[in-house]
């Protein structure tokens, strides 16, 4: 059965199509700030500044987790070799989403002791920034990504077609992302400083997400 047949696909689905038409007014709203954040690190720090702005922000980037859940699902994004052998989606659903808490855990853990180290002298607001301004990347990711998919069927590619386009658009926003939070960082430390700051705050975590992909 395609995965679109499925009943829960479908239902899950539904509600998707009606969380991202209840988040359009919010979405519209941020992306204002969102623009700035793709073009210059200033921007991650404006966000920041906005408590009304970083509030929706943050809402927004867990809403939209669900869509994306659904299209790591769909086509495969994540996919180590116990998540095929699991019939229900709502436990393949459930380990994708145990995946990606997993993830931004241990990036958390990494972040509150690194930034902590008393070499680095950062204020809240570049703190914040570079804690939480990968959800301004991954907003912008999700929304590209559903729009990629939304092409990619108009002209009727292949599963493997849109798959690898989508690793591609979440490679090219990670990399963004990393990016904006080392031109923040290298305002208060040296090169190298920052480099061995972001392998341990931005690489750790996304090797050991890429790495399970492979052993479990």
């Amino acid at each position: 059965m395609a995965w679109a047949d499925v009943p829960a696909h479908q239902w899950l689905l539904l509600g998707c199509a009606v969380l991202i038409l209840l988040l359009i007014p919010e979405i519209r709203n941020l992306l204002p700030a969102l623009s700035g954040c793709l073009s210059r690190s200033r921007g991650n720090l404006e966000v920041e500044h906005s408590l009304s702005v970083a509030r929706t922000r943050d809402q927004s980037a867990r809403l939209l987790a669900i869509p994306f859940l659904l299209m790591a699902d769909r086509y495969g994004l994540y996919s180590p070799s116990l998540v095929p052998g699991i019939g229900e989606p709502w436990l393949r659903l459930a380990v994708l989403f145990g995946a990606l808490m997993a993830y931004f855990a241990l990036r958390r853990i990494l972040h509150v002791v690194l930034l902590s180290i008393p070499v680095l002298r950062l204020n809240s607001e570049s703190r914040s920034a570079i804690t939480r301004g990968i959800y301004n990347y991954f907003i912008c990711n999700v929304l590209i990504m559903l729009l990629s998919i939304s092409v990619l069927y108009v002209f009727k590619a292949g599963d493997a077609t849109v798959r690898w386009v989508l690793w591609a658009e979440m490679a090219a926003f990670w990399l963004l992302a990393i990016v904006r939070e080392s031109q923040i960082l290298h305002v208060f430390c040296s090169t190298l400083v920052t480099f061995l700051y972001l392998c341990g705050l931005e690489l750790l975590p996304a090797g050991a997400l890429i790495v399970s992909g492979f052993l479990l």
